[in-house]
């Protein structure tokens, strides 16, 4: 048995289609079918029901796949340490981020990837949630990170933290704060985040959630500078829970202690992807930092 006959099996089970998995693995579908065979005959054991147009593991499939999962990965990342040290793992790199580094602990990435993978040229693009997929999934990223939530077929997702985004506004709204209800927050003056931003959908999922509306008054470009417009009294906005609640204790902006929503920090790439060493050895790093 081969890892190649090994790596049908897992995109074939993923997809529950043979045409399809063979078109992912750049095979014909009659050659994944002969993987298939060949693993079950060699196994003694049947892997999959197959139906017209459908295909699903069975009870011995489906204890088999994290075990050749497994077995892929170790030897996905045998041969991804034997290129690092060739030094042939080399290429352009594009990573988008939403937030700020610190945040992303993105200089720890950045500085693993240059001491193990010396000859890989890395950029990063900072740009919104919504646009990390698009980007991901047209391959102008090769990964990125993303926060809320991803539900695609063709994309992987590697969580890192939960993310909490809290409701503040200005110092002199404070009074007028702890006494407010939805509807009242509502229709105080908002700062509203960019349409495709996570920010932006977590603010859209606390209104929808109370049958009322936000009054955006106006929008900001850039998250970084929310903070700023806040804390100047333009009216309320979504901000990090460690933003703000540092500006908080400061007391350059009030606290709404109703308006919390979480999310998911994830780190994010093609599923087509997932092998190519460049990759492998991002995840190695975001793995050791992150302690996952």
């Amino acid at each position: 048995m081969d890892i190649l006959k090994i790596r049908s099996f897992i995109m074939v089970a993923r997809l529950g289609h043979l045409t399809r998995a063979a078109d992912k693995l750049c095979l014909t579908q009659p050659a994944v079918t002969a993987h298939i065979k060949a693993i079950e005959q060699e196994l003694g054991i049947t892997l999959f029901n197959r139906a017209p147009g459908k295909i699903t593991l069975t009870r011995q499939g489906e204890l088999l796949l994290a075990e050749a999962e497994h077995v892929l990965a170790v030897f996905e990342g045998f041969a991804s340490k034997a290129k690092q040290i060739k030094g042939e793992v080399s290429g352009n790199v594009q990573i988008a981020t939403v937030d700020d580094s610190d945040f992303l602990r993105l200089g720890e990435l950045l500085y693993g990837l240059r001491t193990s993978l010396p000859l890989l040229q890395i950029k990063t693009r900072l740009v919104l949630a919504d646009d990390v997929v698009d980007g991901v999934l047209n391959d102008s990223f090769d990964a990125g990170f993303h926060i809320g939530t991803i539900d695609h077929p063709d994309i992987n997702a590697l969580p890192l933290r939960t993310v909490a985004y809290l409701a503040v506004g200005p110092a002199a709204y404070a009074e007028r704060l702890a006494r407010a209800g939805w509807r009242d927050v509502a229709e105080l003056p908002w700062v509203a985040a960019p349409e495709r931003s996570h920010v932006a959908r977590f603010q859209r999922q606390l209104f929808v959630q109370q049958g009322v509306r936000p009054n955006e008054v106006v929008e900001c470009d850039q998250l970084s500078a929310m903070l700023d417009l806040v804390r100047s009294g333009l009216g309320m906005a979504l901000l990090r829970e460690d933003v703000a609640l540092s500006a908080v204790e400061k007391g350059e902006v009030s606290l709404w202690p109703h308006g919390r929503i979480e999310g998911k920090l994830s780190f994010i790439y093609k599923t087509t992807g997932e092998h190519l060493p460049s990759l492998v050895g991002m995840l190695s790093v975001l793995r050791e930092h992150w302690n996952i």
